[in-house]
């Protein structure tokens, strides 16, 4: 296994020191720097690993490549695309400094093409304009296909954006450029697993997966994209076996293990035993959720309780006093469709109220993120709103309008199943069977095994399975 100190030790051998000049070197994967400083690169390298595995805390790492050589544009802008990747007004904001001071050395000359391409890229981010962005990142890509900043970068914002076409063939269409031996080569694999089970393709996404696990056992994005295989399978009890496997692996010290113990969660729902994913929520997911990414977590595991009949306490209160108010809302429509659960299972209808407002207004602005809010985020936050009201009639004409479009606004199709099985709710709520048997035909012939699937069928009623499912073990 390629361990951090190796590639550590690869990138210094690639850029022999050279302080105190800008002389032409070139990263642990041959990907030129402007640096003269093979410190300034060994740090930006175990934090680009850092960002890669979630261990630590990879702006440490950062500000020590600046540290080293604060006249490299590069370093100064990976900490911008470290905040932005948080998708957070507050941590954008910072971003913004890191990208000035980026642009500023660039304007001096102190940046190769490379960097600035790179400069333009994170331009594009920090403004909302994803879609540019990534298209930014792919011309990084077409001169240095073993650009892992770029990819990373592109990644999550096709993941953030919902682009599962580009998540999956964005990484295969760089991946035949690699060498095995390349440093941080396995987090490739699981990228590439992750964007293959986005599109659907569950047997080579496997295989992508255990091929990254064997060279890197503690990769947790790799767990996490064969725990998706799983989850969109409907195969719970597989998927609990593997988390809990390898649970020592990818939980200690980890800044991406609460999601991977939600995704526990989500298997324990599917068995319908609501005490152990309460357990999990309480012990694993709730703690410490100071950032978005990990309230997201919560609210929508709460929710999905709600939905069950799972009586909460005043966990939804606590979640709800977790997300903060403006200018935090309205920033990105995901985040904000979760806020708005939390508001509305704590009973705070008009917060809720509150949210989907700022939103509103992003959606009038000409951005990627401005079109998410309008085309999604808006109609599922008023869908929300008013199934809090108890207006489901309406929830239901709010959330049917964009269920096949929902993808638009970010998540993955298991984040987004919680759409799903609101619309389902709402229908029922709202007298109308023949929705809700429509919606669950689908469920069936995914997870026809599960007791949550079971439990639905329950609640819509009527006429059992016929064809395929009345003859499936």
């Amino acid at each position: 296994m390629t361990t951090m100190t190796d590639d550590a030790t690869a990138a210094a051998k690639a850029a022999p020191a050279q302080r105190g000049t800008r002389a032409a070197l070139v990263d642990a994967r041959g990907c030129p720097v402007s640096t003269g400083s093979a410190r300034a690169i060994e740090h930006a390298e175990k934090g680009q690993w850092r960002m890669l595995s979630y261990y630590g805390n990879a702006l440490d790492d950062l500000d020590a490549a600046i540290a080293a050589d604060p006249t490299w544009p590069l370093a100064h802008l990976m900490k911008a695309n470290a905040l932005l990747s948080m998708t957070e007004h507050g941590l954008g904001l910072m971003a913004a400094d890191s990208l000035q001071r980026a642009a500023e050395l660039a304007a001096a000359g102190q940046a190769n093409d490379r960097e600035r391409h790179h400069i333009a890229a994170t331009r594009a981010c920090a403004s909302g304009q994803w879609q540019q962005a990534c298209e930014a990142w792919e011309r990084i890509l077409l001169d240095h296909p073993q650009d892992l900043m770029a990819l990373q970068m592109a990644h999550l914002f096709d993941f953030f954006r919902g682009d599962a076409r580009n998540l999956h063939r964005r990484v295969a269409r760089v991946l035949p450029e690699w060498s095995p031996q390349a440093p941080l080569y396995s987090f490739v694999l699981g990228m590439h697993a992750f964007g293959l089970e986005e599109c659907n393709l569950y047997a080579p996404a496997l295989d992508a997966g255990q091929a990254a696990l064997e060279r890197d056992a503690r990769d947790p994005w790799a767990v996490h994209a064969v725990t998706h295989v799983h989850e969109m399978q409907g195969q719970f009890d597989e998927g609990a076996r593997l988390l809990a496997s390898r649970s020592d692996d990818w939980s200690a010290d980890n800044g991406f293990a609460y999601h991977l113990w939600w995704h526990l969660a989500l298997f324990q729902l599917e068995r319908c035993d609501s005490a152990a994913a309460l357990a999990l929520l309480d012990e694993r997911v709730m703690p410490g959720a100071e950032y978005a990414l990990q309230r997201i977590d919560v609210s929508a595991l709460l929710w999905r309780l709600r939905l069950m009949g799972v009586e909460v306490g005043e966990r939804f209160s606590a979640s709800a006093a977790l997300w903060p108010a403006a200018p935090e809302v309205g920033y990105y429509a995901f985040n904000d469709l979760h806020a708005v659960l939390s508001l509305v299972g704590a009973g705070r209808l008009d917060d809720a109220a509150q949210v989907i407002e700022p939103a509103r207004a992003r959606s009038r602005e000409p951005s990627t993120v401005g079109a998410m809010a309008a085309d999604v985020g808006v109609p599922l936050m008023t869908g929300v709103l008013d199934y809090g009201r108890g207006r489901y009639a309406d929830a239901v004409e709010s959330l049917w309008s964009v269920r096949d479009v929902c993808h638009r606004f970010g998540g993955s199709h298991a984040q987004r199943d919680l759409v799903d099985q609101t619309l389902m709710d709402a229908a029922i709520r709202a007298g109308q069977p023949r929705l809700a048997r429509h919606l669950l035909n689908e469920r069936l012939l995914a997870k026809a095994r599960s007791p949550l699937t079971q439990h639905w069928a329950g609640r819509v009623g009527g006429r059992q399975p016929r064809g395929l499912l009345a003859v499936a073990p």
